[in-house]
């Protein structure tokens, strides 16, 4: 697990004049470290079904504003998902995953690119990570676009996978200009405690969808440590499971005033 690092270059430049203080004086005490936090997305939930909607319930009019128009903006058209093996289905018949699941309750056209192992650093199964599905997401001239962050790429730098999320989020945006994008936070399935990554993770695609005028939905952990919602390796979803994710994210999106 890697230690929490400093939200920004101030923070980390203070931190490094209080370690020098530190070096230059017998002060007993401890200088205490930030964590890096989300900055407007809710703390995700580990309380087994609830469903939280992604949107901050500190969120001022301008910013409701800055999104006005969402449900007429994706009203109609494709739906175009990308994610990981969670949102892929592994495991089950494709249409037994969330993304097929949606489409079937909403009536509307859903094609799931969705990667098992990828990452916007890690390579999937797919010999790509989500770079490499760009072109794919924009050949279906997709009316909404929605991505998900992913723990495959927990174990990458936090810079690195700042960086990355932010060159995918754009070029995807440059590649489907009409397209709404919408982010949905990583999920952390199994029954003990989330690496720190789990959070910037987040964070990182919270940053990069809001930069070019899309969304990001905190969706919680509906799963977290539900054995009867996942599969032997307790990570991926069953059929129920699928079934929950379902649910979840229509519950956020509805929400987040993003009607399908």
């Amino acid at each position: 697990m890697r230690a929490p690092r400093p939200s920004s270059p101030v923070v980390r430049r203070l931190l490094a004049l209080s370690a020098v203080a530190l070096v230059l004086t017998t002060a007993g005490c401890a200088a205490e470290q930030p964590s890096r936090v989300l900055p407007t997305a809710a703390a995700p939930s580990t309380s087994g079904t609830s469903v939280l909607g992604g949107v901050d319930a500190g969120q001022t009019e301008a910013d409701e504003g800055a999104y006005a128009g969402t449900t007429d903006d994706v009203d109609g058209g494709v739906i175009v998902t990308i994610g990981d093996s969670i949102m892929a289905g592994y495991g089950l018949d494709p249409d037994e995953a969330w993304p097929a699941l949606m489409g079937d309750s909403t009536g509307r056209d859903v094609v799931n690119i969705s990667c098992s192992g990828a990452g916007f650093v890690a390579v999937g199964d797919c010999d790509t990570d989500f770079a490499g599905l760009i072109e794919e997401a924009a050949a279906q001239h997709p009316s909404l676009i929605i991505v998900q962050s992913s723990d495959n790429d927990a174990d990458e730098d936090a810079d690195d996978l700042d960086t990355a999320t932010m060159d995918v989020v754009t070029a995807l945006h440059d590649a489907a200009p009409d397209a709404r994008i919408v982010g949905l936070s990583t999920l952390w399935n199994p029954s003990w405690d989330a690496p720190d990554a789990i959070a910037w993770s987040s964070d990182a695609l919270q940053e990069a969808v809001e930069a070019v005028g899309g969304r990001f939905v905190d969706i919680g952990q509906p799963l977290h440590g539900r054995a009867d919602l996942l599969q032997w390796d307790e990570e991926h979803p069953n059929a129920a499971g699928q079934r929950e994710l379902r649910a979840t994210v229509l519950s956020a999106l509805a929400e987040a005033d993003i009607a399908l």
